[in-house]
């Protein structure tokens, strides 16, 4: 009997933490495969395909800014569970959710009451940043997991309960961790400045200083070799990101605990609010277990610096160069969450007053500090719930940005025609559309490399000789690489533009060439105007594409059409209209070359057979009459149609 009572009280106590976990896998899965990936994850997703020993020399040659631990852990995971957005970033909800686990873990280890431990791991259950970092499939996640595993074995070795298994634990984990992302090494030195700070001042702990420093030794040592191989990339990383002043960076690493990184950045004030209200209950918290035990005071020395180390060594590192972001503080984000948790409940979690272990009452927190701390609370629960849900259903915050619509956009523009005819360019090397287009087409960068006008033009001009007939380009801004259109310049410089549109976020054009010879067309209108030669391109109708007309003119002299225009018409085999394109007619100077126009596609465009007209006509006259031809038609057929999967007569 008794031993089933303890067994249920086990199971009592076990229960929160359960429910506490459930919610934090719950919410770090919902939609976890709805958005779409931004660019340093899909470049992760790339590099991470590389076999090992390229994953290694290609982050020392490329002077990748983060070391090879999470690309060797997603690259693993991908050969079991598949490419999908779900799966890349599985991995990185797996290590948030573990990271929930060692928080309460890491509380209870520095003898903080059961029910504070678990609020502060709640917190990170709910916490937007969290969350919006557990779903990114970089190594974020992985970092803030190892730190505290690290941490959480450092407490367990200077508690006396050292083993063999626990120092190698310490030392193979904090090496990972070094080996996730280089800014561990601030937590690593917020634990050796702990247990420096502890032999100072109790004898007890001067016993282990030594055995603590070879532990570091150790594993400095380990990561040695790493360091001599990436010292260039250390040395020489110019940063991607900012250096803001010291109550700046503040201000946005305490409120970004809270609400995470959905505050828009015009609500400044936002920001500065939830920052002070961050301040406040860290304060309470500190205040706590200042006037809590020796433990309570221990486990606020080890906090303090847990999160002040890191965030004053990023801030500092970001005074050489611009680093400073707030997903490189998510180290720092344990010991706030418990800081917070124990100013709203304590160092036990039952009461505010304590007596030492003569007796004597312990100095008093006031009481209204706990309540002051649960205000603060509520206020911290409804400024991250409502971050929390835009983070959800907010599409200006969403990372989709229509990569998804553009790869399929790119594949209707290019299916109409054979591969080796077509080429897909961007003008900025972002991979991310190379994750979402897996068609067959070859793509290319222009520029090849950043501001490379002669390079543009130059790999222009070999497709062109390649015999490529159609070029389908994205834009997107790129002061760091095409900041004055280069892309579109050479490609103007060799292929004719017939299309352009915007697709999700971008500009895309569709560029022609016409064959090295057109179809004879032997059409004429009555006022001497020719068509001589025509091209449509391609053969066959694709719902959504462009088809593109080449037409060559002869017989009037250039300025003779008297602002006509003409119209390419497509109809379906009843007559009806279903495509067209009006443009002024220009005629070209003897000797010139053809001119191109393109017709956009109806993405509904039925399966059927087809057929093109031209028409030409005034505008400027009453009922726009048009041209006839020599023969008193009104209109030329330039031939039939069909879809793809129509059979052809």
């Amino acid at each position: 009997m008794e031993r089933s009572a303890q067994n249920n009280r086990n199971l009592g106590a076990c229960l929160p933490l359960l429910a506490v976990l459930l919610l934090a896998f719950a919410l770090r899965v919902f939609r976890l495969g709805y958005q779409e990936l931004r660019g340093d994850e899909a470049f992760g997703y790339f590099f991470s395909l590389n076999p090992i020993p390229d994953i290694v020399l290609r982050t020392i040659s490329l002077r990748e800014p983060h070391p090879v631990a999470s690309y060797f852990v997603q690259k693993g995971w991908l050969a079991l569970a598949g490419h999908s957005e779900f799966a890349l970033r599985f991995v990185s909800a797996w290590f948030a959710v573990l990271a929930v686990a060692l928080l309460y873990g890491l509380a209870r280890r520095l003898a903080i009451g059961r029910p504070t431990a678990i609020l502060a791991a709640a917190l990170l259950a709910i916490s937007p940043y969290a969350i919006w970092h557990s779903q990114d499939s970089r190594m974020y996640s992985m970092s803030l997991a190892l730190t505290l595993a690290s941490t959480w074995l450092a407490m367990q070795i200077l508690g006396g309960r050292r083993s063999w298994a626990s120092l190698a634990g310490y030392v193979l984990v904090s090496w990972l961790a070094l080996h996730t992302h280089y800014f561990a090494a601030f937590v690593l030195l917020a634990q050796t400045i702990y247990v420096l700070g502890l032999s100072l001042v109790d004898r007890r702990y001067r016993r282990q200083l030594v055995p603590w420093l070879g532990l570091q030794v150790v594993v400095g040592l380990l990561y040695l070799p790493w360091l001599v191989a990436a010292g260039d990339t250390l040395r020489t990383y110019s940063g991607a990101a900012d250096s803001p002043g010291l109550a700046s960076a503040l201000s946005r690493a305490l409120s970004v605990f809270v609400a995470g990184e959905t505050v828009p950045a015009a609500w400044p004030w936002w920001t500065a609010a939830i920052a002070l209200l961050a301040g406040l209950l860290v304060g309470i918290g500190a205040i706590r277990l200042a006037l809590s035990s020796s433990p309570g005071r221990r486990a606020l020395w080890l906090l303090a610096l847990y999160l002040a180390v890191p965030l004053a060594a990023t801030w500092l590192s970001s005074r050489q160069r611009p680093i400073f972001d707030e997903r490189y503080l998510i180290a720092a984000a344990p010991p706030f969450y418990l800081l917070v948790a124990v100013a709203v409940l304590g160092f036990e979690g039952r009461r505010l007053v304590r007596t030492t272990p003569a007796g004597a009452p312990a100095r008093q927190a006031p009481a209204a500090l706990g309540w002051i701390a649960a205000g603060g609370l509520v206020v911290w629960l409804l400024a991250g719930g409502t971050s929390l849900a835009r983070y959800y259903a907010d599409p200006a915050l969403s990372r989709t940005q229509g990569w998804r619509e553009l790869a399929a956009a790119l594949e209707r523009y290019s299916a109409g025609l054979p591969p080796a005819q077509v080429r897909l360019v961007q003008n900025y090397p972002d991979p991310t559309l190379w994750y979402y287009y897996d068609g067959p087409v070859e793509h290319l960068v222009l520029p090849p490399s950043e501001f490379d006008a002669a390079g543009a033009q130059r790999h222009a001009a070999a497709l062109a000789a390649a015999g490529v007939e159609r070029v389908v380009a994205q834009f997107q801004p790129a002061d760091n690489w095409d900041p004055s259109g280069l892309a579109q310049q050479a490609l103007q410089s060799h292929f004719t533009e017939v299309a352009a549109t915007e697709v999700g976020d971008w500009p895309v054009q569709v560029y022609v060439r016409p064959p090295a010879a057109l179809e004879p067309a032997g059409s004429s209108f009555a006022n001497g105007l020719q068509l001589s030669g025509v091209s449509v391109q391609p053969d066959v109708l694709v719902p959504g594409d462009v088809l593109a007309v080449t037409m060559q003119w002869a017989g009037l002299a250039p300025g003779a059409s008297g602002g006509a225009k003409l119209s390419l018409q497509l109809l379906d085999a009843s007559g009806r209209l279903v495509a067209q394109t009006d443009r002024p007619l220009v005629v070209p100077a003897a000797g010139a070359g053809p001119a191109s126009y393109g017709i956009a596609l109806p993405e509904t465009l039925p399966p059927g057979a087809y057929r093109l007209i031209l028409a030409i006509y005034n505008s400027a006259e009453p009922g726009a009459p048009r041209w006839l031809t020599s023969a008193g038609r009104d209109h030329v057929d330039l031939g039939p149609l069909r879809t793809l999967d129509q059979p052809s007569e």
